[in-house]
């Protein structure tokens, strides 16, 4: 909820790695940008550096999220390019052009 983001505390720390995800997949614009299984897993780290609970759950968080990102770029490669319907462009042209038009 809206309330419960304003009630919370912003918190930033700098990263010696960058993010597991491989650019093709990446939505964040920086290489410095974590996803939020990372950044999780390097804030147990930060916050228990020397529990190795923490390490273990750093290396399991971080696991997942490698598996994550092979099952998505494997699925990402089987797929077809190619568009699943041609767009007729004189169509979209038109629908377009009539839209300006009420616009006005």
């Amino acid at each position: 909820s809206p309330e419960l983001i304003k009630n919370c505390q912003q918190i930033q720390f700098q990263s010696e790695t960058e993010s597991i995800y491989p650019d093709s997949l990446r939505k964040e614009p920086e290489k410095h940008c974590l996803s939020t299984l990372e950044s999780c897993a390097h804030t147990l780290m930060l916050l228990e550096p020397s529990s190795e609970r923490a390490t273990e759950s750093k290396m399991f968080l971080e696991g997942s999220m490698k598996c994550m990102v092979d099952k998505r770029m494997s699925v990402s490669e089987s797929r077809n390019r190619e568009p699943r319907f041609a767009k007729d462009k004189q169509k979209i042209f038109k629908k377009n052009k009539r839209r300006h038009e009420i616009k006005q």
